[in-house]
């Protein structure tokens, strides 16, 4: 094999060629970046002249976020297990 063959997610070793673990999106950054998502609708829609109720807006952002910052851990943690015992 030679080193043209290998691609970005491959590393040379000393026994060989062994994959490359790929980073992992962090679960905080994907709810954050939905909620200034949502924050930016919120904004158009009331550019466009919609009328939103701010705090019932906010309370479900936040129990949405919330949830998301709990379960997602939780969801990872099974995938894992699951992964690893095979």
């Amino acid at each position: 094999m030679s080193t043209d063959d290998l691609d970005d997610t491959t590393v040379r070793s000393t026994d060989g060629v062994t994959p490359r673990e790929r980073p992992t999106v962090r679960l905080g950054s994907v709810v954050w970046g939905l909620i200034v998502a949502i924050v930016g609708l919120g904004v158009l829609l009331v550019g466009a002249g919609y009328t939103i109720d701010v705090q019932l807006a906010s309370i479900v952002l936040l129990i949405a976020a919330g949830l998301g910052l709990i379960l997602g851990p939780l969801v990872q943690s099974l995938r894992r297990g699951r992964t690893a015992d095979r």
